[in-house]
């Protein structure tokens, strides 16, 4: 009867295992709750990293799109400048329209 009585004394006393086991508890929330933190923490900066590489190759298509629409930008100016001289004109006009002046001499080539 007497074990029994120093038992109950070292655990009301709050005998030394029985501390380390609580603070061994506590340890491993810490842990855990450290382990879970990092891991968020790691997904946050995977998925903003995935956002920035989407954005980077956006960036990089509306710059080709951009580069395109500048070089169809210049070859319109050069038509309208091309446009503003008689003798394209007269070219174009012989070509694309089959005009002739009143003096000019027409072979036809029949195949």
């Amino acid at each position: 009867m007497g074990l029994g009585k120093t038992k109950e004394k070292q655990l009301q006393a709050g005998f030394p295992r029985q501390r380390r086991e609580n603070s061994f508890n506590m340890y491993r929330l810490f842990s855990y709750a450290g382990i879970f933190l990092i891991c968020c923490l790691l997904l946050v900066v995977g998925a903003q990293h995935l956002r920035q590489r989407k954005a980077e190759q956006e960036l990089l298509e509306y710059e080709a799109r951009i580069e395109q629409l500048e070089q169809r930008r210049q070859a319109a100016e050069k038509e309208i400048e091309r446009l503003h001289d008689l003798d394209y004109i007269e070219i174009q006009a012989r070509n694309r329209l089959g005009l002739v002046k009143p003096d000019d001499t027409i072979f036809q080539i029949e195949d």
